[in-house]
């Protein structure tokens, strides 16, 4: 009987760091299985616990409302939180963030080892460390946590193309149906919201993306945390434009909304990689955000970039230089039948 290994991961936020992280799970426990019976015990902000459920390669999630007792200085919760680190004990535990929050999780964790970067985002993060793990920030975001995970176990890290195609679902849902207008030629989701406003992309230009996509019988679906809101001066336009904005949902409903769409249209946010993430296909805009670092690319997983220099300036809006037509025609030769996965493939 192969030895077991338990294994603590310590990612909190935010979903796009979470989904970059947890896919390297699949082909991290394939090679671990060779010499030992791994078990994955996922410590993770509560606010975000519904991207991981369901997940085949987490055996255990345990949310912590962290973010909530920080905000509220709820001493009451921390103390709870702490409690709630110390009930199992880890033969290693993995700081996947490099925050100085995830740092002090990873150190409440009882483990025979704690590793983290070397040079993480926040540097205090490393003195909670017994095994630091060197790789350059500026490196590819799936390179560097699988570098941490590898590593971490001795294991030779695997090449970046072979971690962007994960072939091994790493996230699950539960199907879900939605109340959804008349059925298109094609399903088509935009992102209208990320977590910066330099990383969204305009909504005039998403209406101007969807009539052209009116023009196909297609009437996309525009996915908002709340309402949309229509300026004034975009009222016109509008109102001669199809789509259909779905809002107000939770994250366990967006997969499942995700893994019923044709094609996923967005900024370098979160919803955008879930798509990847569930092997649909997916175009990413990137404007002020380096696409060398970010882009998640594959076959059917495609990006535009308007700033080949991007260096995260908060004053530069390139992305807004992208053009609807460019989105489009880029969208017509992903959704040319030929080159999406089959029904099994998924």
């Amino acid at each position: 009987m192969k030895p077991a290994l338990n294994i603590a991961i310590v990612r909190l936020s935010a979903m796009g760091d979470i989904i970059h992280s947890a896919s390297v799970l699949p082909l991290l426990l394939e090679h671990l299985k060779h010499n030992y019976t791994p078990k994955i015990t996922w410590f993770v902000d509560s606010a975000f616990q519904e991207i991981l459920q369901d997940s085949p390669c987490i055996d255990t999630l345990v949310p912590l409302p962290l973010k909530t007792a920080l905000k509220d200085k709820n001493l009451k919760m921390l103390r709870s939180i702490y409690q709630k680190l110390k009930l199992e004990s880890f033969d290693i535990a993995l700081d996947m963030q490099g925050l100085l929050k995830s740092a002090l999780v990873c150190r409440c964790i009882p483990a025979k080892i704690r590793a983290g970067f070397q040079n993480p985002r926040e540097p205090l993060a490393k003195f909670f460390y017994t095994k630091q793990i060197p790789i350059p920030y500026a490196e590819h975001i799936l390179l560097r946590n699988a570098t941490l995970a590898f590593s971490a176990f001795n294991l030779e890290i695997p090449p970046l193309q072979t971690l962007k195609t994960h072939p091994k679902a790493f996230l699950g849902f539960t199907k879900q149906s939605f109340d959804f207008p008349p059925k298109s030629n094609k399903k088509i989701l935009c992102v209208l919201e990320t977590s910066k406003a330099n990383k969204t992309y305009p909504l005039e230009n998403f209406l101007a993306l969807a009539k052209l996509f009116n023009t196909q019988q297609c009437t996309p679906i525009f996915i908002t945390l709340k309402p949309l809101e229509i300026p004034q001066n975009l009222q016109e336009i509008a109102q001669k434009t199809e789509f259909y904005n779905a809002h107000h949902l939770s994250l366990a409903q967006i997969k499942s909304l995700i893994s019923q769409m044709d094609l996923v249209i967005g900024g370098d946010t979160g919803i955008t990689h879930l798509a990847w993430a569930l092997n649909k296909p997916s175009i990413t805009l990137f404007g002020a955000t380096p696409q060398e670092r970010f882009n998640l690319n594959t076959s059917i997983n495609l990006s535009l970039s308007a700033n080949p220099n991007a260096k995260y300036q908060k004053d530069d809006f390139s992305i807004h230089a992208i053009p609807p037509e460019a989105i489009f025609n880029l969208a017509n030769s992903l959704l040319d039948d030929s080159k999406l996965p089959h029904k099994d493939e998924e």
